[in-house]
């Protein structure tokens, strides 16, 4: 019974307007996405590759002695770009591309005795509003066309569903068959959806066969895979506002009535609160500014200046290490080890306040489905998360391999830092721990596994409570 119904509505769907205006909206808006990003995973996999490149040249040329690497570290660190940009690419461009494993830029001496600060991992913001967490609706990605366009064309299909019925006194014909008001709304749930999915679907395979036939973007199994996964998430996310027009149909009387209020139910939800709300959270944990950082950095070198006070005196390059030259190693290395921790601890506060403001914004199910598409196309903030602790454990590779690399060499003093007691050899080129970005699936499928099932359980909600007030409706 429910298929013989949902059927009936489909063929209505089918032969409507609103069929002919999504379908044609939902074309045009995958064509300008696929001619927008025609060739720009190509583009950006190219500027990858030189831009590491050029980094692994600059460390080549640091290897001529394992000091000038200690000093001059690995250099920069790039994000990999992902095939699937195209499908959430809007908040990019607040985040950084890379990590810098550079030199501390300070040095000190006196009486021709000169001492440099060792490198260390800096985090760069390459925007001022690099954290930002609120959504942009300005490019034209999977994103925006699934959280705004599909959000409003399931208001269009359901606005009237039940309403239109009572005010042509149709529904009170439909119930008086020996047919429940629970199959009845499922049939009206079930053909709405079906309808929505089908331009959606000639529309996305209409755009990935624009984008994989051009040659400009790979798709292989697990791209596919992942996407597959995103249409999952889009069709959920579409019955969370099936079951919203199903709910306010049933309580008005007027099919006007219902579309003023689930409009201004989306504008509300969707548009306005993932804007205020991140605005209003994104304070609730200030992190330090840059003039914060730089000051806190000074008073760690004062503070360590100071343990140091009076026990000044000119390395040597002895074998084994005169306790001047460990003295400066252990200067160099407790500078760095500060710095490092200074750099950590405001890096994880920036990470926490983001965190936090999204965990609110995610009210709207909008946050929810966009942070779930950037988790699986392997953008976004979650994805530079997932760098950022790649980094780190590579930082941790670098320095267990200078470390390892100075016990060998037996004209080494083993006073890791100063130039007196570090060793002066070069390093083979070929055996200097390189860094690869890898996008993490399973890290990506557990990130979004929480956003799908807060989209899975608006809808579940907002579906029972059409379903109480349907049983309720005087016909």
């Amino acid at each position: 019974m429910i298929w013989h119904i949902t059927k009936r509505e489909l063929y209505d769907h089918l032969n409507s307007l609103r069929f002919a205006f999504t379908m044609v909206l939902l074309l045009i808006l995958m064509i300008i996405n696929a001619i927008g990003y025609l060739g720009e995973y190509k583009a950006q996999s190219v500027a990858y590759q030189e831009k590491v490149s050029a980094s692994l040249d600059k460390m080549r040329s640091n290897a001529d002695s394992l000091y000038t690497l200690l000093t001059a570290g690995p250099g920069n660190l790039y994000k990999k770009p992902s095939p699937l940009s195209f499908c959430a690419n809007s908040g990019e461009a607040f985040i950084p591309e890379s990590a810098q494993g550079s030199s501390a830029s300070w040095s000190a001496g006196f009486d021709g005795f000169s001492i440099r600060g060792i490198w260390r991992m800096k985090y760069p913001q390459t925007n001022p509003n690099l954290w930002n967490i609120m959504p942009d609706y300005t490019d034209v990605d999977w994103g925006n066309i699934i959280s705004v366009v599909l959000s409003l064309v399931a208001i269009l299909f359901t606005f009237d569903a039940i309403s239109s019925e009572q005010e042509h006194g149709t529904l009170r014909l439909i119930l008086s068959n020996s047919i429940s008001r629970g199959t009845a709304l499922v049939s009206k749930f079930l053909a709405a959806l079906i309808t929505i999915s089908i331009p959606f679907l000639i529309a996305a395979l209409i755009n990935l066969f624009l984008l994989y036939t051009s040659g400009s973007t790979p798709l292989g199994a697990s791209e596919w895979e992942r996407l597959g996964i995103i249409a999952l998430i889009a069709f959920v996310y579409v019955s969370i506002f099936l079951a919203l027009g199903l709910l306010i149909s049933s309580h008005v009387n007027h099919s006007s009535t219902s579309l003023t209020i689930l409009l201004l139910v989306w504008v509300v939800w969707i548009a306005l609160l993932p804007f205020t709300l991140g605005a209003l959270t994104s304070g609730l944990q200030p992190t330090m500014t840059s003039d914060e950082l730089n000051a806190r950095r000074e008073n760690l070198r004062q503070n360590l200046d100071e343990q140091y006070k009076n026990r000044w005196s000119k390395a040597s390059r002895e074998i084994p290490a005169t306790k001047e030259t460990l003295l400066w190693s252990k200067y160099v290395m407790e500078d760095a080890k500060r710095n490092e921790k200074l750099d950590e601890e405001h890096l994880d506060a920036q990470i926490a306040q983001i965190q936090l403001a999204r965990s609110i914004t995610r009210i709207s199910p909008a946050s929810s489905v966009r942070y779930a598409i950037e988790s699986l196309a392997g953008t976004g903030f979650t994805r530079h998360v997932q760098f950022l602790a790649q980094v780190g454990r590579y930082a941790g590779e670098f320095n267990e391999f200078l470390v390892e690399s100075d016990s060998v060499d037996s004209e080494s003093p083993h006073a890791i830092g100063p130039k007196e007691g570090t060793s002066q050899k070069p390093v083979n080129f070929e055996s200097i721990p390189k860094f690869e970005d890898r996008i993490s699936l399973s890290g990506a499928y557990n990130a979004a596994a929480t956003d799908f099932m807060l989209l899975f359980l608006f809808s579940a909600v907002l579906f029972a409570g059409a379903f109480l007030s349907f049983l309720r409706v005087d016909v």
